[in-house]
């Protein structure tokens, strides 16, 4: 029972919780007697927000009875009646009523709850109750319960038809494996809870386990989470090459020393990628190997360096044109010649991937990355060959592109050193060169922060795609089940293509490619059309807009559109973390001196931690614990509303005590002869 769609009893109510309680049917042990008991809280123990009150009473459970009153969350009333012997035309009476007090009152039999006497009661253990209970027969998940003995004492329909042979191996089977010693030591420690993952069949399950201390059981529900784990682990390598990409360009941005780059980048695709080794070679003008730069499992590796130059001097016409080589050393292998195949031989390669450094038609060097066998595997069976993937070879020729660009700037940038050193001689006959290789350093520049852009926005591709095969899978009938999935999918969807734009956003603040068109603002004429979607979105949490402002403000020179994100983000957050029934409030004033300045201030009834107070510009942080509403974001809003201000030449401040939080925004208020 509770506010979440999949619950069997929705309630429609803010106040409750996603799963508030749950309701049991009890059967008394060798009788037919039962009982319903209402208890607060999720299958994992997990208590409600605001509790369960039962005849004016807080308790934690309550074995219903005929008359009771219930109260959900503070705001949802239910009534219990017991109903029974009642004909099929009678029970459709009882479902169409609205009164229910007068079909009860008119009933020919009394009805009474058939509920087990004390002694009863006394005899009926927990386990008994929980396995009599409809629950566990119904849910789909599975529940599984073993005694202290190893033996196995309850599975639930779901857990029989997942399972079958769990009841014959008992305690081998990988789902009961090693609990006996895992109670035993968390028992010891003074807990009786502990959750852990499954992997069985190319399945991924997460199980919880509770020891029932007072019947010595050990009762397991299991989930499959298999698919949400290959959902992380997509997510975490996406991440890592985003990672990768940021890394590489920030070096490329640091440093003008080809070395350090380079250097960097070995580390990066050796661990992104888990090749066995990497190699980067530089080349010298004449087209002979100047510099290697390897990973650590490649270092003193001499002979690994010979072979990686045969495999270039192989294959430098097909570098030379721009396109990457794909050696592949197997038994059957018709494409490599006999020394390539000896050399395979001799370092134990299995496959090699090398993409050329190219920039304007000149090869500058490669990479290789190799793919060797485990010898300490020799002796086992036969290890399969590894194929670089599309997406790997895609990532590998980015950044080999961005490299030579770090190459060639380096070469430009020491040609510029080295005439600098007799610029006093030079001076007259090298300024038109000079000036021609300074554009080529901006360009290289202007390059690098395209590269940001560029994988931002084609990030939007495969997220549109997402966007329209959630749209296509919304057009046929699902399960509530189904449904639930596809929703979350969506939800994350906006919140990726969110951080995108945020990205490019803040890409172009930090650029300096966001360009400012002062106009004259009408404060009075402006607030009303900002402030209207805040009106109803504090209406429907309940909360309270104040607004305050001076009608004879004079007219205010700004970027209206840089105006409009600085208050949305601020008001957002002010909304995000206001509990219902706070308040939030917004004042704008005209301060004439010491110098004019527009004076914003929004203040809403939630407090940040002292400690948390000077990250909170900071990209990408987010305070913990602080979203009532979990809507998650970005972490970007106010880093956006630090960068936007200034480049308006205004300032940002945040104060927080006395459960307010008050930022305060000063942006300058220059009149028209001020604006040229």
């Amino acid at each position: 029972m509770g506010r979440d769609v999949t619950n069997s009893i929705v309630l429609h109510s803010k106040m409750v919780s996603r799963q508030h309680a749950i309701l049991l049917r009890v059967t008394a042990p060798e009788t037919a007697n039962f009982l319903f008991r209402i208890i607060d809280g999720d299958l994992q123990g997990k208590r409600s927000t605001n509790g369960l009150i039962v005849n004016g009473r807080r308790l934690f459970s309550h074995d219903l009875k005929h008359g009771d009153v219930v109260i959900f969350g503070g705001d949802v009333k239910t009534k219990y009646y017991v109903v029974s012997n009642l004909s099929d035309a009678d029970f459709d009476k009882f479902c169409e009523a609205t009164d229910l007090s007068t079909i009860l009152s008119q009933s020919i039999n009394p009805f009474q709850t058939l509920v087990p006497d004390d002694a009863d009661l006394q005899n009926m253990s927990e386990a008994a109750l929980v396995r009599m209970a409809s629950f566990p027969e119904l849910t789909p998940s599975p529940i599984l319960e073993m005694d202290l003995q190893g033996t196995v004492t309850y599975l639930n329909p779901a857990a029989v038809l997942q399972f079958p042979e769990i009841s014959k191996v008992a305690t081998k089977h990988p789902m009961l494996e090693g609990l006996l010693k895992m109670v035993q030591t968390e028992h010891a420690g003074k807990s009786n809870f502990f959750m852990r993952e499954v992997e069985l069949k190319e399945r991924v399950y997460e199980q919880s386990v509770h020891y029932i201390v007072e019947s010595d059981l050990i009762r397991s529900y299991v989930s499959d989470i298999t698919e949400r784990k290959r959902a992380e682990e997509q997510l975490r390598h996406k991440a890592q090459r985003e990672a990768i990409i940021n890394r590489i360009v920030q070096a490329m941005r640091g440093t003008m020393v080809t070395a350090e780059v380079l250097q960097i980048t070995v580390g990066l695709l050796f661990e992104a990628l888990a090749a066995s080794h990497c190699l980067i070679v530089q080349m010298h003008t004449d087209g002979e190997p100047a510099d290697h730069y390897v990973s650590d499992t490649a270092i003193g590796q001499q002979d690994l360096i010979q072979a990686n130059e045969r495999f270039l001097r192989h294959s430098q016409e097909t570098l030379a044109q721009g396109q990457q080589v794909v050696f592949n050393h197997s038994g059957n292998a018709t494409n490599l010649d006999s020394e390539i195949v000896a050399i395979c031989e001799q370092c134990d390669i299995q496959t090699v991937l090398v993409t050329p450094l190219l920039y304007l038609q000149s090869y500058l060097g490669s990479i290789s990355l190799y793919q060797c066998r485990d010898k300490a595997a020799l002796n086992q069976e036969e290890q399969p060959i590894r194929a670089w993937t599309p997406d790997e070879r895609g990532l590998v020729k980015t950044i080999a592109d961005q490299c030579a660009i770090a190459i060639h700037q380096a070469q430009l940038y020491q040609q510029v050193q080295d005439l600098n050193t007799n610029l006093a001689q030079q001076v007259e006959d090298r300024t038109a060169e000079l000036q021609q290789k300074m554009l080529e350093l901006q360009r290289l520049n202007s390059l690098k922060d395209d590269f940001l852009s560029t994988v931002s926005h084609e990030l939007r591709t495969p997220m549109s795609n997402i966007k329209m095969a959630i749209h296509m899978l919304n057009q046929f009938p699902l399960e509530p089940r189904q449904q639930r999935y596809i929703s979350i999918l969506d939800a994350e969807c906006s919140r990726e293509t969110e951080l995108i734009n945020d990205l490019l956003d803040l890409q172009k603040l930090e650029a300096g490619g966001n360009p400012i068109k002062m106009e004259p603002i009408s404060v009075p004429l402006w607030l009303p059309r900002a402030l209207e979607p805040f009106h109803t979105r504090a209406k429907n949490r309940g909360q309270t807009f104040q607004i305050n402002y001076d009608q004879s403000m004079p007219t205010f020179y700004s970027d209206r559109i840089s105006l409009d994100r600085i208050l949305a983000e601020l008001l957002n957050n002010a909304c995000k973390y206001t509990p219902q029934g706070g308040e939030v409030t917004l004042s704008i004033d005209y301060q004439p001196s010491p110098q004019p300045m527009l004076c914003m201030k929004v203040t809403n009834q939630a407090e940040i931690p002292e400690e948390e107070l000077p990250r909170i510009f900071d990209k990408f942080y987010r305070i913990p614990n602080s979203d009532p509403w979990k809507q998650g974001g970005t972490g970007l809003g106010l880093a956006l509303v630090q960068r936007q201000i200034e480049q308006l030449k205004g300032d940002i401040s945040v104060t927080s005590e006395a459960g307010k939080t008050i930022f305060l925004v000063q942006l300058p208020y220059p009149a028209l002869h001020d604006l040229g």
